[in-house]
């Protein structure tokens, strides 16, 4: 028996010994300059060099050339690695990207994104299973944990999605940097903190042990492989090809993702919006050529970008040039730079494009055909769209009578489904709105939403696709509608300062032949081509 395991023990031995020598003798036949790899990531320096070891002799094999993985312990230590020449690649998530680009603007590129499997991952709120906290309104007054802020899914983009239901860090008891994602997991679990924000990717590693979601932010890629401009040429073009057309099943299995894919600066500038709106960093730049979008911020900027950048790169290959979402911080600034001629195109509620097209002469190119709903496939309605009046379901307003003297949040003075829509109506049985009702500036659709919900207001005005899109946000069975306001002609697609006419009618062209893909993406319809009647008609709704 003795003899059976020291045979054993020696063959396991000669086995080592032999893939020892065979990797030494691999690395031998690598010759030249290191590629070196540098990586800044939440996960444990084991974790990472297991997840991108294949990556590291991928590289290898195509360039015939060693590569090593250098780990940085911070931005700081990352940032400065870099302006010393010590990197040639970088594998970081997108909002140190945004960072160090902005930095260090023509020395980093971005090369590959992932695409498939976990490619992507959402931001999420996290609390412990037994604390009574269901949706993110439950957590105020409590602690709250947060990541490094220079991370997107554990500080950029949670604080975004609290802003977006108008929470601020101070309506928390307290407020903790914890900097790992795996210190926020544990302090949640020990009750050391109530609320944490992480990846979804951290957050299920510890669903079996208590944790529990609470809410999830929009997909956004999980990294990004970018490089620095000390790679020679030949060779980066190499390694990008190979990466895009020769990723081996090991590779992409260890980083659990399917294949990865072209990756170019403007695929971050949704970022770049939340740095902008959360920092107070403008980080967003355009070229003297871009054809610019402004988009009226009815939603996050997350929510946007994902439905209308399909849209913007639709255009750009129809028209050759390169159009880019311009989303403003709110209504008043959207309105500001659109009658400022500071945009090329338009895209807007036909209140804002009836004031605007007071002050610039702005035109109506398409009219929107359809919107979201919770009937069929999530789109519904045609040409119109309507507001609707809500209040808390338990609450004693039954009908629009009980709702005098009480207080209305409403989206904006601006706004069409969330004001202009319900003011036709209620104007129409006999009701002055500033003499009536006290009325509440929200800015946005799901903060009225948020404020009948908590309370702070009796009542609100919407547009009626908001509930279905804020369902996940709030308990939407706490919510009644009340009553319907106007219908309205739908949001027109308008040509503000360019004067190509031969591109215009190419967006023209190319909005009323859409394909399905974007059309879904945009959760729209369609578009109609702008008569001289639709044009007559949104021109008369600011006299309203």
């Amino acid at each position: 028996m003795k003899l059976f395991k020291l045979l054993i023990l020696l063959l396991i031995l000669i086995i080592s010994c032999s893939n020892t020598n065979k990797e030494k003798t691999e690395q031998e036949k690598l010759q030249g300059q290191p590629i070196t790899i540098g990586i800044l990531s939440e996960e444990s320096p084991k974790t990472i060099y297991e997840k991108f070891y294949s990556l590291k002799k991928f590289i290898e094999t195509i360039l015939k050339k060693p590569a090593s993985i250098d780990i940085a312990k911070d931005y700081a230590d990352l940032e400065n690695k870099i302006k010393q020449n010590k990197l040639n690649l970088l594998i970081v998530d997108p909002t140190i990207y945004c960072e160090l680009k902005w930095s260090m603007k023509n020395k980093i590129y971005p090369l590959v994104k992932p695409e498939g499997g976990t490619a992507e991952t959402r931001s999420v709120f996290v609390t412990k299973y037994g604390k009574n906290i269901d949706k993110i309104f439950d957590s105020l007054g409590k602690k709250l944990a947060l990541g490094d802020e220079k991370s997107s899914f554990s500080y950029l983009i949670p604080l975004s999605m609290l802003k977006d239901v108008d929470i601020s860090l101070k309506d928390f008891k307290s407020v903790d940097m914890l900097q790992k994602e795996q210190r926020i997991a544990l302090s949640v679990l020990i009750g050391d903190h109530d609320i944490g924000a992480m990846s979804e990717l951290t957050a299920k590693k510890y669903l079996h042990d208590g944790l529990k979601i609470v809410r999830y932010s929009e997909s956004t890629p999980r990294f990004l492989i970018a490089y620095v401009n000390n790679f020679p040429p030949e060779e980066l073009k190499k390694i990008k090809n190979s990466i895009l057309t020769q990723s081996n099943i090991e590779m992409l299995r260890s980083l659990s993702i399917e294949k990865f894919s072209h990756a170019e600066d403007r695929d971050f500038d949704y970022i770049r919006v939340l740095i902008r709106n959360i920092k107070g960093k403008n980080y967003i730049e355009y070229t003297p050529k871009t054809i610019k979008v402004a988009i009226l911020p009815l939603y996050s900027p997350l929510t946007i970008y994902k439905r209308y950048d399909p849209l913007m790169r639709y255009l750009s290959e129809k028209t050759g040039y390169e159009f880019k979402l311009v989303i403003p911080k709110n209504f008043e600034e959207f309105i500001q730079l659109v009658s400022e001629g500071k945009v090329d195109f338009s895209y807007q509620n036909p209140y804002v494009f009836s004031i605007v097209s007071k002050k610039y002469p702005v035109k109506a190119l398409a009219i929107t055909i359809g919107e979201d709903c919770t009937q069929d496939d999530g789109i519904c309605g045609d040409e119109r769209f309507r507001g609707i009046i809500i209040t808390k379901k338990d609450s004693n307003i039954n009908k629009i009578e009980d709702l005098k003297g009480k207080r209305i949040m409403i989206v904006s003075p601006t706004s069409a489904g969330g004001f202009l829509s319900q003011k036709l109506y209620l104007e129409k049985k006999g009701f002055n709105l500033t003499r009536d009702f006290k009325l509440i500036d929200a800015k946005r659709q799901e903060k009225v939403i948020i404020g009948v919900y908590k309370g702070e207001a009796d009542g609100g005005f919407i547009r009626e696709a908001a509930l279905s899109v804020w369902a996940e946000e709030v308990d939407i069975s706490k919510i009644k509608i009340l009553d319907y306001g106007e219908y309205l002609p739908n949001w027109p697609f308008a040509v503000v300062k360019n004067k190509n006419h031969e591109l215009i009618e190419k967006v023209k062209n190319s909005l009323l032949n859409l394909d399905s893909t974007i059309l879904k993406k945009a959760r729209i319809k369609g578009f109609k081509e702008a008569t001289d009647a639709d044009i007559a008609t949104l021109e008369k709704l600011s006299n309203k």
